[in-house]
């Protein structure tokens, strides 16, 4: 939470930094109420959990919507497979009677920062994912726009291509300094953030 806290707008964005992986919430959409109890037993056994129930304001036992903290809950984590696994345990808990009123009123949502930052000279674009970079890279290059994708010929153009620019992935967020979080994710002028919604 380190680069988010310093990146954030303090007057209307706050940063919870969570430890690790939260408890995995799943709860069986069973009628027995007794099961229901002890997985919310062991839910409510955990800080990390009553941290973020506390840091929503809602409480659980009752829940109140109405004293929801924050218009937007986004779940910010890094683009590799360690985070995909906690942003889905986050998904089960919001998931879960009561909380899942968050996600039916729109409150969550999932950041997206960029995977890429690829600089030409003194010019910097961000690039979600490897999809994105490829299509940069063609359209930079009349070259390619004329050969056949997944040829021999293509592949070979395009490393040429590719090397005329300097290429960073971000691991995690942590990489990335508090103003380049700030344009690409914290800054709601610029980030793209994906609502979660029920199907």
């Amino acid at each position: 939470g380190g680069s988010a806290k310093q990146a954030r707008n303090r007057e209307y964005q706050a940063v919870l930094p969570l430890r690790g992986k939260i408890l995995n919430t799943y709860v069986e959409q069973k009628n027995d109420p007794g099961e229901k109890k002890k997985v919310f037993a062991k839910m409510l056994s955990s800080n990390e959990i009553i941290t973020l129930i506390n840091a929503l304001g809602t409480g659980f036992d009752p829940f109140q919507i109405e004293n929801l903290r924050y218009g937007k809950i986004v779940i910010m984590t890094d683009a590799d497979v360690d985070g995909s696994h906690i942003r889905t345990l986050l998904l089960t808990f919001f998931n879960n009677e009561p909380f899942n009123e968050l996600i039916r009123a729109g409150n969550i949502f999932i950041a997206q920062p960029p995977l890429y930052k690829i600089t030409k000279g003194s010019k910097s674009t961000y690039i979600k994912n490897e999809e994105s970079l490829e299509d940069f890279i063609i359209s930079h290059s009349p070259e390619l726009k004329s050969v056949k994708k997944n040829t021999e010929q293509f592949k070979e153009i395009y490393e040429i291509e590719k090397s005329k620019f300097t290429i960073q992935r971000f691991k995690g967020l942590g990489e990335m300094n508090p103003e380049e979080l700030w344009d690409t994710t914290l800054n709601p002028e610029n980030n793209t953030l994906l609502k979660v919604n029920y199907s």
